[in-house]
Protein backbone atom coordinates (compact mmCIF):
# COMPACT_ATOMS: atom_id res chain seq x y z
CA UNK A 1 0.00 0.00 0.00
CA UNK A 2 1.18 3.59 -0.68
CA UNK A 3 0.93 7.00 1.34
CA UNK A 4 -1.80 7.94 -1.28
CA UNK A 5 -3.55 4.82 -1.45
CA UNK A 6 -7.08 4.42 0.43
CA UNK A 7 -7.08 1.21 3.11
CA UNK A 8 -9.49 -1.45 1.05
CA UNK A 9 -12.33 -1.19 3.45
CA UNK A 10 -12.77 2.82 3.02
CA UNK A 11 -12.25 2.05 -1.07
CA UNK A 12 -15.13 -0.21 -0.90
CA UNK A 13 -17.08 2.00 1.28
CA UNK A 14 -16.46 4.82 -1.22
CA UNK A 15 -17.60 3.06 -4.44
CA UNK A 16 -20.68 1.71 -2.77
CA UNK A 17 -21.96 4.87 -1.24
CA UNK A 18 -21.09 6.43 -5.55
CA UNK A 19 -23.04 3.32 -6.77
CA UNK A 20 -26.04 4.10 -4.34
CA UNK A 21 -26.17 7.84 -5.46
CA UNK A 22 -26.21 6.81 -8.80
CA UNK A 23 -28.84 4.55 -8.29
CA UNK A 24 -31.20 6.91 -6.65
CA UNK A 25 -30.45 10.07 -9.33
CA UNK A 26 -30.75 7.10 -12.09
CA UNK A 27 -35.16 7.05 -11.24
CA UNK A 28 -37.14 3.72 -10.85
CA UNK A 29 -36.02 0.62 -11.46
CA UNK A 30 -37.16 -0.87 -15.11
CA UNK A 31 -40.78 -1.76 -15.25
CA UNK A 32 -41.41 0.19 -12.60
CA UNK A 33 -43.65 2.95 -13.28
CA UNK A 34 -45.00 6.01 -12.25
CA UNK A 35 -48.87 5.96 -12.16
CA UNK A 36 -51.14 8.95 -11.46
CA UNK A 37 -54.17 7.87 -9.25
CA UNK A 38 -56.36 5.50 -11.05
CA UNK A 39 -54.65 5.41 -14.22
CA UNK A 40 -53.51 2.11 -13.97
CA UNK A 41 -56.86 1.39 -13.60
CA UNK A 42 -58.18 3.22 -16.29
CA UNK A 43 -55.57 2.34 -18.78
CA UNK A 44 -56.37 -1.59 -17.96
CA UNK A 45 -59.90 -1.52 -17.86
CA UNK A 46 -60.51 1.50 -20.61
CA UNK A 47 -57.21 2.09 -22.35
CA UNK A 48 -58.34 -1.05 -24.59
CA UNK A 49 -60.46 0.64 -26.93
CA UNK A 50 -60.14 4.26 -25.51
CA UNK A 51 -57.16 6.47 -25.77
CA UNK A 52 -56.48 7.91 -22.14
CA UNK A 53 -53.45 9.75 -22.16
CA UNK A 54 -49.79 9.79 -23.03
CA UNK A 55 -49.26 6.42 -22.04
CA UNK A 56 -51.47 4.71 -24.78
CA UNK A 57 -51.75 7.72 -27.12
CA UNK A 58 -51.28 5.52 -30.52
CA UNK A 59 -53.23 3.02 -29.07
CA UNK A 60 -56.99 2.59 -28.73
CA UNK A 61 -59.87 1.98 -31.00
CA UNK A 62 -60.02 4.82 -33.90
CA UNK A 63 -63.54 5.10 -33.66
CA UNK A 64 -63.71 5.54 -30.09
CA UNK A 65 -63.23 8.75 -28.52
CA UNK A 66 -60.06 9.43 -26.70
CA UNK A 67 -60.54 10.72 -22.73
CA UNK A 68 -59.28 14.21 -24.16
CA UNK A 69 -62.29 14.54 -26.45
CA UNK A 70 -65.08 13.18 -24.00
CA UNK A 71 -63.67 15.76 -21.73
CA UNK A 72 -64.51 17.98 -24.31
CA UNK A 73 -68.03 17.57 -24.08
CA UNK A 74 -70.69 19.19 -22.33
CA UNK A 75 -71.62 17.52 -19.31
CA UNK A 76 -69.03 14.71 -19.53
CA UNK A 77 -68.87 13.31 -16.14
CA UNK A 78 -72.32 12.47 -15.87
CA UNK A 79 -71.92 10.28 -18.87
CA UNK A 80 -69.12 9.27 -16.93
CA UNK A 81 -70.19 8.30 -13.98
CA UNK A 82 -72.97 6.35 -15.46
CA UNK A 83 -70.75 5.33 -18.30
CA UNK A 84 -71.77 1.61 -18.26
CA UNK A 85 -75.10 2.50 -19.30
CA UNK A 86 -74.11 4.19 -22.27
CA UNK A 87 -73.79 2.19 -25.81
CA UNK A 88 -71.68 -0.34 -25.66
CA UNK A 89 -70.62 -0.55 -22.32
CA UNK A 90 -73.57 -2.48 -21.56
CA UNK A 91 -72.63 -5.43 -23.43
CA UNK A 92 -69.60 -6.05 -21.43
CA UNK A 93 -69.37 -4.16 -18.38
CA UNK A 94 -70.33 -5.25 -14.93
CA UNK A 95 -70.38 -2.66 -11.89
CA UNK A 96 -70.45 -5.36 -8.79
CA UNK A 97 -73.84 -4.27 -7.03
CA UNK A 98 -75.35 -2.18 -9.62
CA UNK A 99 -75.48 -4.05 -12.80
CA UNK A 100 -77.50 -7.69 -13.16
CA UNK A 101 -75.00 -10.37 -14.18
CA UNK A 102 -75.35 -11.01 -18.36
CA UNK A 103 -77.71 -13.64 -19.17
CA UNK A 104 -76.75 -17.08 -19.49
CA UNK A 105 -77.97 -16.37 -23.27
CA UNK A 106 -76.47 -13.00 -23.76
CA UNK A 107 -73.13 -13.60 -22.60
CA UNK A 108 -70.10 -10.69 -23.43
CA UNK A 109 -68.87 -10.45 -26.79
CA UNK A 110 -65.59 -9.35 -25.46
CA UNK A 111 -63.69 -10.20 -22.00
CA UNK A 112 -65.61 -8.06 -19.38
CA UNK A 113 -64.96 -5.32 -17.51
CA UNK A 114 -65.77 -5.88 -13.77
CA UNK A 115 -65.14 -3.00 -11.94
CA UNK A 116 -66.48 -1.58 -7.81
CA UNK A 117 -68.50 1.73 -7.58
CA UNK A 118 -65.05 2.99 -5.88
CA UNK A 119 -63.19 1.71 -8.79
CA UNK A 120 -65.82 3.62 -11.43
CA UNK A 121 -64.82 6.74 -9.05
CA UNK A 122 -61.21 6.78 -9.26
CA UNK A 123 -61.39 6.08 -13.07
CA UNK A 124 -64.09 9.65 -13.05
CA UNK A 125 -61.34 11.35 -11.19
CA UNK A 126 -58.58 10.01 -13.46
CA UNK A 127 -60.69 11.23 -16.00
CA UNK A 128 -60.64 15.23 -14.14
CA UNK A 129 -57.31 15.12 -14.17
CA UNK A 130 -57.03 15.04 -17.87
CA UNK A 131 -56.63 17.72 -20.58
CA UNK A 132 -59.72 18.39 -22.46
CA UNK A 133 -58.74 18.31 -26.23
CA UNK A 134 -59.24 21.38 -28.16
CA UNK A 135 -61.51 20.70 -31.48
CA UNK A 136 -61.14 24.41 -32.27
CA UNK A 137 -65.02 24.96 -32.22
CA UNK A 138 -68.38 23.72 -30.44
CA UNK A 139 -68.91 20.08 -30.85
CA UNK A 140 -72.01 18.33 -32.16
CA UNK A 141 -72.51 15.23 -29.96
CA UNK A 142 -75.16 13.00 -31.70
Amino acid sequence: MTATAEPRPARCLSAALALAALAALAGPAAGEEDWAPGEKLTFVNCGRCHVIGERNRMGGISSTPSFMVIRSWEGWEDKATAFWTLNPHPAFTQIEGVTPPFAPDRPSPIHPVMLTQDEVDAIVAYMRTVEPADLGGEIDVR
